[in-house]
């Protein structure tokens, strides 16, 4: 079962850089990118959005995460990106819900203690868009999603080997299906993911 997310996590779960690597036509033909490049945490964020009774949302945001970006010879413009989310770094927006989220109920961070995300499959859409498919798993259930990207860079402009890439990902899926489905009278089941990210190349 997929989703098709950014249409009306973001992990990572992670990644509208992979529009860049798709724009071949903008890339100097002199300049050779790299073919490895790790994510900036500390300039990079995950977000879960949750629907509960009323117009309230639950928000969650992760603080600890971390991703790698591989170009295989042969595959540049559908490189592979790996995403590990630290799960019991999550903090909610009402302090209360922390711990709950934390807990057996929900993310049971104690017998899961990651969040994974492993791409599988690019498709550009537009100059600085594109759908990111791949395997997210969460308390031990793997479900393929697929993210909608938007890469900042949209000039046209060449990139450089050593200049670091940004993006925003957005997209949705079912709580239910990853086996969290407590409180469903009160809490919605889709989960709005949101992922700022930016990548440096590594030497």
């Amino acid at each position: 079962m997929a989703w098709i997310c950014g249409r009306p996590l973001a992990f990572a779960l992670v990644l509208g850089f992979m529009s860049q690597m798709a724009w071949s036509a903008t890339f100097d033909a002199a300049t050779r990118l790299p073919e490895h490049y790790r994510l900036v945490p500390e300039r990079s964020s995950v977000a879960l959005s949750v629907q509960i009774i009323g117009h309230t949302h639950l928000r969650m945001r992760f603080r600890r995460i971390d991703a790698e970006l591989d170009r295989p010879p042969g595959r540049a413009d559908d490189p592979l990106v790996t995403v590990t989310i630290d799960a019991a770094s999550v903090d909610a927006n009402k302090p209360f819900a922390t711990p709950i989220v934390k807990s057996r109920a929900v993310l049971d961070v104690e017998h899961y203690p990651s969040i994974r995300f492993a791409s599988t499959r690019f498709v550009r859409t537009a100059n600085g868009t594109g759908f990111l498919t791949g395997n997210l798993t969460i308390r031990g259930a793997t479900r393929p999603v697929t993210l909608f990207v938007t890469f900042e860079r949209s000039d046209g402009h060449s990139l450089r080997e050593d200049e670091s890439l940004s993006f925003a990902a957005d997209g949705h899926f079912s709580r239910a299906a990853f086996g969290l489905s407590a409180w469903s009278s009160t809490i919605g089941d889709d989960i709005h993911m949101t992922i700022h990210a930016e990548f440096v190349p590594v030497r």
